[in-house]
């Protein structure tokens, strides 16, 4: 799931902020730019991180801040040369001569910074706790109402696959009726001149039933759709499991396919209902992923 938070905490000799990114992805992926007084810091703060964070990108920014006589001025050289060599390029192609000044260097964007002296005063630790704290509660409220607003949606996508389910079942009837006759056809193909006994005849249709009945998977496709919504009022940690199980609705819609495919018409009919519920499972599927 997304989310973006920024908290910041401030004592008389230093200033923390904390920013929070975190986007889609399918195991917990944590990106750190932590200044390096602070790196020492990052192995806790990353299990607090953990312990509300289970799968996504995050990206973790820490800015700190230093008054009085501790800050001191500094030049990001590496910017600097960057900014010449974009400089030479251009005067070399637009034929200039003059190279810029050490003042018109200083205002470029980024070459001029805040560089801190010494160790990080006491009063940091508890500005840092305080400020990452702010920030993960930022987060998690954010996440909590993304994950609301996707459990209403698969629960509404949910209900559009229980009622194609619901219209396949009661094209049982007519799909039985389908096979028989498909059989019939066939039988009088292989037997124009004399028609089957009856009893031949009920017997290769019950075996072509029993091989185009559906209530199997209808069956399992109702468990799995009330396991869904099951785990979907748990909440947690969830992403994984409800996955598995998407997987699982998308096999027993391929195996009712691959038993109506050749029962037309009402195979036809089914099979349209079957590719609506595959466009949901899919959509269901992508859904899931963002879910923790």
């Amino acid at each position: 799931m997304t989310g973006y938070a920024q908290a910041r905490a401030q004592t008389e000799e230093v200033a923390l902020t904390v920013t929070l990114k975190a986007v889609n992805h399918r195991f917990f992926d944590p990106r750190w730019q932590v200044p390096a007084e602070l790196e020492g810091a990052q192995a806790e703060l990353e299990k607090r991180l953990r312990a509300v964070v289970r799968r996504g990108h995050v990206e973790v920014r820490i800015g700190c801040e230093r008054g009085g006589a501790r800050a001191a001025a500094g030049v990001d050289a590496e910017l600097v040369e960057a900014y010449l060599r974009a400089h030479a390029e251009l005067s070399q192609r637009l034929d200039l001569r003059e190279p810029p000044s050490v003042g018109e260097l200083l205002r470029f964007p980024g070459v001029l910074v805040a560089r801190a002296s010494g160790p990080l005063p006491e009063s940091a630790a508890a500005a840092l706790d305080a400020a990452f704290a702010q920030a993960l509660e930022q987060l998690q409220a954010m996440r909590r109402h993304e994950g609301a607003a996707l459990a209403q949606d698969l629960l509404a996508r949910l209900e559009r696959l229980q009622a194609a389910g619901r219209h396949i079942a009661a094209h049982r009837q007519e799909l039985e009726a389908a096979l028989l006759e498909r059989l019939r056809r066939r039988l009088a193909e292989l037997l124009p001149t004399s028609a089957p006994a009856p009893e031949r005849l009920l017997q290769e249709a019950a075996l072509l039933a029993e091989r185009g009945d559906v209530s199997e998977e209808l069956t399992r496709l109702d468990a799995h759709l009330a396991q869904f919504r099951t785990l979907l009022a748990q909440g947690g940690e969830v992403g994984k499991r409800l996955d598995f199980l998407t997987q699982e609705l998308h096999r027993e819609v391929n195996t009712l396919l691959s038993k109506t495919s050749s029962a037309a018409p009402t195979g036809l009919r089914i099979a349209e209902l079957g590719l609506e519920l595959k466009a949901e499972i899919e959509k269901i599927r992508e859904q899931v992923q963002n879910l923790e």
